[in-house]
């Protein structure tokens, strides 16, 4: 019954350390023209314009036909402001 007592406790000790945590807050895996727009001080036209021509790599949405911008291609061109040409 000792052993049951000290796994419990060991137990409590490691769920509130848990529930102390603060997780990061989960990044989007793609942005919309906007919002890149938004973060890099650029016009939602040109964001446009930079996917329509392949410098910034971009998806379509398969339905609305949007353009999605994934989250690795918007940290890339945020760490290189040289990776888009303009």
């Amino acid at each position: 019954m000792a052993d049951m007592a000290s796994i419990e406790q060991r137990l409590e000790r490691i769920e509130g350390i848990l529930a102390s945590l603060k997780l990061p807050k989960r990044e989007k895996y793609f942005y919309s023209t906007g919002e890149v727009a938004g973060r890099l001080g650029l016009s939602k036209w040109y964001v446009r314009r930079l996917c329509s021509v392949g410098e910034i790599k971009a998806e379509k949405h398969p339905e609305s036909g949007r353009f999605l911008i994934p989250a690795k291609e918007l940290e890339r061109i945020e760490t290189r402001r040289d990776a888009i040409k303009g």
